[in-house]
Order: structure tokens, then sequence, then C-alpha cells
């Protein structure tokens, strides 16, 4: 496999970065990034009359308060960045030296990327992300810059694996998974709003993810894009 720094057109993934790294080969994967709206916890009310003191606790024996609710999340769109978005959840088996475990990995994996791209936020991607892996360094430059140096921001609806084929965990622990990615509707915006980016749904087959278990978890080493990057809508 060789490395090449050029701009597609074809994929969020590949085309906001302008990285790609092309494979000698591949086919298809699995990983579906969605986060759900959390609805707040209802706000206490108070009773129709009386006027009982605050300090005096309610009904017999005493009730204890109710814990303050957790923010809502907001999701990004044309007026703003995401506020309050919640990290996504780690699954166990991204510990596991198993062939599900490096699925489970490469899944989360774009689970943590859409948060990421979200919030500029990129400790969760950092997670499963190897120190050498050239496309994961240059995705967490892009959103620390938008995020924390331009003050913009962007909204997705995220990657889609799918079709996965993973091969067998090698003697140096070592898996590759070829995939289809399946990118959502993107845009991004700068500072005052401007709309810089956006792009509509396609898919891309023939991506493959390397991933090596390193320490105690799997982390992604690099992701490579064939040579044709011709997208399906």
């Amino acid at each position: 496999m060789n490395t090449s720094m050029r701009r597609i057109s074809v994929v969020s993934f590949a085309a906001v970065l302008g990285l790609s790294v092309t494979s000698c080969g591949g086919d298809d994967a699995g990983a579906e990034p969605n986060a759900t709206d959390v609805e707040p916890s209802a706000g206490e009310t108070s009773p129709e009359g009386g006027s009982a003191d605050p300090e005096e606790p309610s009904g017999e024996g005493g009730a204890a308060e109710d814990p303050e609710p957790s923010p809502s999340p907001v999701p990004a769109s044309s007026d703003g960045p995401a506020e309050n978005w919640p990290e996504p959840e780690v699954p166990d088996e991204i510990y596991e030296e198993t062939e599900e475990g490096a699925l489970a990995a490469l899944r989360y994996w774009f689970e943590a990327d859409l948060y990421m791209e979200l919030t500029g936020e990129p400790e969760p991607f950092e997670l499963v992300s190897s120190a050498d892996c050239q496309i994961c360094g240059g995705r967490i430059g892009q959103f620390e810059k938008l995020y924390a140096k331009d003050g913009g921001w962007h909204l997705a609806e995220g990657a889609k694996v799918e079709d996965e084929i993973v091969s067998s965990v090698s003697e140096n622990q070592q898996v590759s998974i070829l995939f289809t990615i399946r990118e959502g509707d993107f845009a991004e915006f700068s500072a005052d709003g401007e709309q810089l980016v956006e792009g509509g749904e396609e898919s891309l087959s023939g991506v493959e993810a390397t991933l090596h278990y390193q320490g105690d978890r799997w982390r992604v080493l690099e992701l490579y894009f064939p040579d044709d990057t011709t997208a399906e809508n």
C-alpha cells in the first residue's frame, strides 16, 4: 500500500479533509453513529395553595429532592453549533483481542468522529486512534482549527459503515476491515455563519481500515480510500 495526498470530492470524510490514502484494493465494514436527543426530566411543580416553608420536607417522612435535570442536547444547525451533545458510549468489546472487538472499535471510531465534528472535542476519537494514524491526526487538526481557532462549526448526520469484511487477527495483533462508507448530509459554517462546505448523501465502496491491538484496546492505524473515488448517491 502507498499513501498519496490528493483532494477527492466524494464523502465528506475525505472531501472535507482533503486527504486520502490510496489502497491496493478492498470492498466493504459496519458502524452506525447516531446520537439521539435526550428529553430533560420534568421539573418540580408547586402544589396548589399553601405556602409551606421550602426548608420543610413535604409529605410524611420527607422526600428526597429531585436531581438537577441535565441540559437537553441542541443539534447543530445553520444558526450555531451543537450544544450539550452526549459523548458516544464506549463498547466493552474494544478491549477484547477478537475480530468482533476490532469491528466494535471501528464503529466507535466513526461515532467518536461524528461527536468531534459536532463539538470540536477530540478525546473520544483519540481513545481509539493510533498516534501514527495519518488520517486520524488530520481529522483532529481539522476540527480543532475549525472550532478553537476559526470559531466555526460543523453539522452532519454522520457515516455508516456497511458490508464489512474482517480479516483474521494476525500474529502481530492487526486486522484489516474492508467496507462501504455511507455518508449523510453535512455542512460547515464560519464564525459569522457563512456556509463554507455542504454535501448530500453519498456512498463509497472499497474503503479499508487497519487496526492494531495496542496496550489494552483496539486502535485505528489508518484508513485507505480506493484509487477510483466515484461516489454513489
